[in-house]
């Protein structure tokens, strides 16, 4: 483009100004030391025209986004398996294909599909034979380094959340508390795995920190399908709640240390009978059982089997 930018006078009067011949000749002096220090640059009404024209073309544009309905379904669709797997709903090893998942959810295969990417990226599923996805399967080994790892994470997100959960948060607390007590005493495993996820996550949410929240849930992915192993039974569940009451009670007490230590205690106790009956199955596998093939692992005077699939 031709240049248009020219310099310009500056305001300092002229001899037409009507100043003397040497109060010219002096101010000449002086908008010469001005113009060698700094030049005044004016731009002319053709080059303004132009460049006002080049900087509306030159603004970025809006992208071209996908229809708002369907990354609402995209969402919906990966909350929903999400929430599913931390709550328990799917067992250990469950195959999940993309027509099942679409019924279940009432849609059709498109949001359902990027949903489960998501959630194989996140290792909370795994590949199986004929295009599906599984529940991933746990060992003994898988067991204890999370259970560590939990121990960690959601004892520090409970000490945190005494100093800063609010009344609201208190309420919610107290009554899905109740809604668990209510699953353990009348022995219904399904309902207690949703209160006891539900129960967690309002504490570790209360903690204000949404990296630590990030971090713990896909632990809780893993783990969640697990649940009906740990507890399998009403006097399991009912013996749970002791911890689960006194990490409430110390958080009433604004006593971050005590809460903590009351969710991990809840986690190591109830990891005890899944971790045996893991052992157990191992044990069978590699021989050690020998003639035990038929084994089964007693958790808290009660038998349970893990089955897998």
């Amino acid at each position: 483009m031709e240049s248009r930018l020219t310099e310009g006078p500056t305001s300092l009067p002229d001899a037409a100004s009507g100043g003397t011949g040497d109060d010219v000749e002096g101010k000449n002096d002086l908008m010469s030391s001005v113009r060698k220090k700094s030049k005044v640059v004016f731009i002319t009404p053709e080059a303004k025209s132009e460049l006002d024209g080049r900087s509306l073309a030159d603004k970025p544009t809006m992208p071209a986004l996908s229809p708002v309905t369907r990354n609402t379904l995209q969402e919906q669709a990966y909350l929903k398996l999400r929430q599913a797997l931390m709550s328990g709903q799917f067992a250990p090893g469950q195959s999940i294909t993309l027509r099942a998942a679409a019924v279940a959810l009432g849609t059709s295969v498109m949001p359902v599909r990027d949903a489960l990417r998501r959630l194989e990226i996140e290792h909370a599923l795994v590949p199986r034979g004929n295009r599906t996805l599984g529940v991933p399967e746990m060992t003994y080994a898988s067991l204890t380094e999370l259970r560590e790892i939990r121990m960690v994470l959601e004892g520090l997100a409970a000490e945190k959340a005494a100093r800063f959960i609010t009344p609201p948060e208190f309420s919610l607390l107290d009554t899905v508390y109740q809604a668990l007590a209510t699953a353990a005493s009348a022995g219904n495993c399904a309902e207690y795995m949703r209160a006891n996820w539900s129960f967690h996550s309002t504490i570790y949410r209360a903690s204000r920190s949404e990296l630590l929240v990030a971090v713990i849930e896909p632990f809780w992915m893993r783990i969640g399908p697990y649940v009906r192993f740990m507890l399998p039974d009403r006097k399991s569940m009912v013996a749970s709640l002791g911890n689960h009451s006194a990490a409430v009670e110390a958080l009433r007490r604004g006593d971050g240390p005590a809460a903590g230590k009351a969710i991990q205690r809840d986690l190591s106790e109830s990891a005890e009978g899944l971790a045996a009956m893991l052992r157990a199955r191992e044990d069978v596998v590699s021989g050690k059982g020998m003639g035990a093939s038929r084994r089964r692992t007693t958790h808290r005077g009660q038998e349970g089997e893990l089955k897998t699939g």
